[in-house]
């Protein structure tokens, strides 16, 4: 079935301006029989943003807002029609196929995916995935990228223009079964979404084999995330290793380091600490020095003054008699 890498030419002609990778996907789904749903939905994601929705009950084709510029008649009269297309293109390949396999009762769902992806403003891939069949349109490749390219000079895509820089943090929590306990590298709120991230033991990267997760998964608001995970033995805990998320995005100049652990100690700030002990018990020494000469001087005072008080006192004695 060539139609949805129609569609996906025609309602995804969008400039993404970036030495990152993007991807345009349209999942269309065609339901046949009594059921709560529309006879034919299609979704368009850009990114795995979901940017247009289509479905038979509305019967027209739902933008999401300032993702794209506005469509001329011409270019809306032909999103409508490849729609059009699309639809009596799966109802017939699904009708077909109930015939071929004698089930014609029931509901039916017959379903097509159609992605293409593009690195540094050059198509990388595309493919369509159809009843379950997946096969390479080598010779479309070359036309679409020629097609896309041409068309997607005339508009552009605010998803693509900015970028957000990504929020870091390492948290921790027990596992209830285990005991052990899970530090995971959080990333958040980051695009475009190409990120590396590298979660370190005492600046030594761990192994992937014993990490989890390293999914990018996108956010509700065209931002993305990414959480890797370690499980740490309470063995580990005690030994007090130090653990460092780092991760490096378009976004940011250098890497952003988030640390979790023991901290530890610069040399530059060790000596910093022994300087200031050292001219601290200077200061002490030198004041206790001080107070005990000061003391020392007022018992010399203090005696001789009690010398020539008695001195004083025998004098007048002698002269009353």
């Amino acid at each position: 079935m060539k139609v949805p890498a129609v569609v996906l030419l025609i309602l995804g002609s969008v400039h993404l301006a970036s030495t990152d990778t993007h991807s345009l996907t349209m999942v269309a789904t065609f339901i046949s029989g009594e059921t709560q749903f529309p006879e034919i939905t299609m979704v368009l994601l850009v990114n795995d943003v979901p940017v247009e929705y289509y479905d038979s009950d509305i019967k027209k084709i739902v933008s999401r807002r300032h993702w794209r510029a506005n469509d001329s008649i011409q270019e809306t009269d032909l999103r409508d029609y490849v729609v059009a297309v699309l639809y009596s293109g799966m109802k017939t390949s699904l009708n077909t196929m109930m015939k071929r396999s004698n089930q014609t009762q029931g509901a039916h769902v017959y379903q097509s995916f159609t992605a293409c992806d593009l690195e540094n403003d050059t198509l990388s891939r595309f493919f369509i995935m159809s009843n379950t069949f997946v096969y390479l349109q080598e010779d479309k490749n070359i036309l679409l990228r020629k097609g896309t390219v041409l068309d997607s000079s005339r508009t552009g895509s605010p998803l693509s223009d900015p970028t957000e820089r990504p929020r870091v943090r390492v948290i921790q929590k027990t596992e209830p079964h285990s005991g052990r306990t899970q530090v995971s590298c959080v990333a958040t709120g980051f695009y475009p979404r190409r990120v590396n991230m590298t979660l370190l033991r005492d600046d030594r990267p761990v192994p992937d084999r014993e990490l989890t997760g390293g999914q990018v998964l996108p956010n509700g608001d065209g931002t993305y995330q990414l959480r890797r995970s370690l499980s740490v033995s309470e063995e580990e805990l005690r030994e007090r290793h130090r653990y460092t998320c780092t991760v490096s995005h378009l976004s940011v100049d250098n890497k952003l380091d988030v640390n979790w652990g023991k901290t530890p100690v610069h040399p530059v700030l060790i000596s910093a600490v022994l300087i200031a002990v050292l001219v601290l018990a200077a200061l002490i020494i030198t004041a206790i020095v001080l107070c005990r000469k000061r003391r020392h001087t007022g018992e010399e005072d203090e005696n001789w003054m009690m010398d020539r008080s008695i001195t004083v006192t025998l004098i007048n004695w002698h002269h009353k008699q």
